[in-house]
């Protein structure tokens, strides 16, 4: 009565009517055959955790607004309970976990759901005490290898500080004692060669520290990525109606005053900007590249977005930028930026013999951009002189992660 006819597919399209478990069954076979099918689903459904699908959007609002799931109790409940009440209060989960915890079930067949719900909750450690947290409980489990000192090395770049303090506040939960030094990226890859520094978290590869890596491979351990892709972009504010690419920039300089917002002109990426990006979408003379400082940037970006006013500014993946504001990174479909690289963990050469527990911490050590860029805007919004106390409050306030992080059998 309203999709079809909203969007003219009436008469293109014909609607099988079945049963829920003959549509997921042709979504099965259709998915095994690698065919194009469309089917009626509805979130949240375990389906969107066992396939790759994509939800087709809905731009004219014709499926109508979506509902919410309450818990509801008995009048009373809060008093006779006040402890459990606070956790049902508070319990949140997203569509992910709940897709996932729904396969587990499945899974698991009819009448083992208590026990699949028991292995969904180990695969997902620290859970329990997010939800249900004990006050006074929780004592954190020493690691094998407590007592044993790691000293550190960062340079001052944002994820870099972010990593650093996070391992830092993750290791003395585990009984290890830590010690941490700012240094430019020359110096600290000499120290991790010279077995001055043991670990930095903050290697750019396979392009940024090429030279650094290729000078001393024999003498530094790699402990593979934790975060990938990086990326370089033009972005805007969500805000910003029918900009989504680079491509549709072009005949829209007057929207953005025919600027935009750069950063320090020496930066790599303001010369592709200027050599690559905009020649290849046909920008030149349109825009005018303003170079300024990140920090310049920034706060235009601020000072638009507070106005609600169009702007474009150049920024990167990971950023902090992206944990506090609802930006949209412009799509490069002729890959003008090129190929993002990977951030590795880094290594003295004789680390996995020092630190056998932390090291195979290390090699499984994965953040996602939203989990970055919400420790990124956490130690933002802190003391800068205190920055290891604002990554410890993001880490209390995800006490998942150092189950995850540092798993201790």
């Amino acid at each position: 009565e309203k999709v079809l006819k909203e969007y003219g597919l009436e008469g293109e399209y014909e609607v099988v009517s079945s049963s829920t478990s003959s549509m997921l069954a042709e979504l099965n076979r259709s998915i095994q055959k690698k065919e194009p099918v469309v089917v009626t689903l509805w979130s949240p459904h375990w389906a969107y955790g066992k396939n790759d699908l994509k939800k087709l959007k809905d731009p004219k609002k014709a499926w109508g607004e979506g509902e919410q799931i309450h818990t509801v109790a008995h009048k009373g409940f809060s008093k006779k309970d006040p402890t459990v009440a606070k956790w049902l209060k508070d319990f949140k989960l997203d569509e992910g976990q709940l897709t996932s915890l729904e396969n587990e079930i499945k899974d698991a067949g009819e009448n083992n759901e208590q026990q699949a719900v028991k292995t969904w909750l180990k695969k997902n450690p620290g859970l329990a005490d997010k939800l249900a947290p004990v006050p006074g409980g929780g004592a954190k489990q020493q690691g094998r290898d407590a007592g044993k000192t790691v000293n550190m090395g960062y340079f001052p770049w944002d994820e870099a500080i972010a990593s650093t303090y996070l391992w830092e506040n993750i290791l003395e939960d585990r009984g290890y004692k830590t010690t941490n030094k700012q240094l430019d990226p020359g110096p600290l890859y000499t120290s991790l060669a010279q077995g001055q520094m043991d670990v930095q978290f903050d290697a750019w590869l396979p392009t940024t520290h090429k030279d650094y890596v290729d000078r001393y491979k024999d003498k530094l351990t790699d402990l593979g990525s934790w975060y990938g892709p990086t990326s370089l972009e033009l972005t805007v504010p969500s805000y910003v109606k029918g900009i989504d690419s680079l491509e549709d920039l072009k005949g829209q300089g007057k929207k953005f005053k025919g600027k935009i917002i750069g950063i320090e002109a020496s930066a790599g990426m303001m010369k592709t900007l200027d050599e690559k990006v905009l020649k290849e979408y046909g920008l030149e003379g349109e825009y005018e590249v303003v170079s300024s400082s990140t920090s310049s940037m920034l706060a235009e970006l601020n000072r638009s977005i507070q106005k609600k006013e169009p702007v474009v500014v150049t920024l990167w993946s990971p950023h902090w930028a992206y944990g506090k504001y609802d930006l949209k990174k412009l799509k490069d479909p002729k890959k003008a930026w090129g190929e993002g690289e990977q951030i590795h963990v880094m290594g003295k050469k004789d680390f996995a013999k020092d630190f056998p527990e932390l090291n195979g911490w290390l090699k499984n050590f994965k953040m996602t951009e939203k989990e970055l860029a919400s420790l990124e805007v956490e130690i933002q919004k802190g003391d800068p002189k205190n920055q290891k106390e604002s990554a410890r409050r993001w880490l209390d306030a995800h006490p998942e992660m150092l189950d995850k992080l540092a798993p201790v059998s």
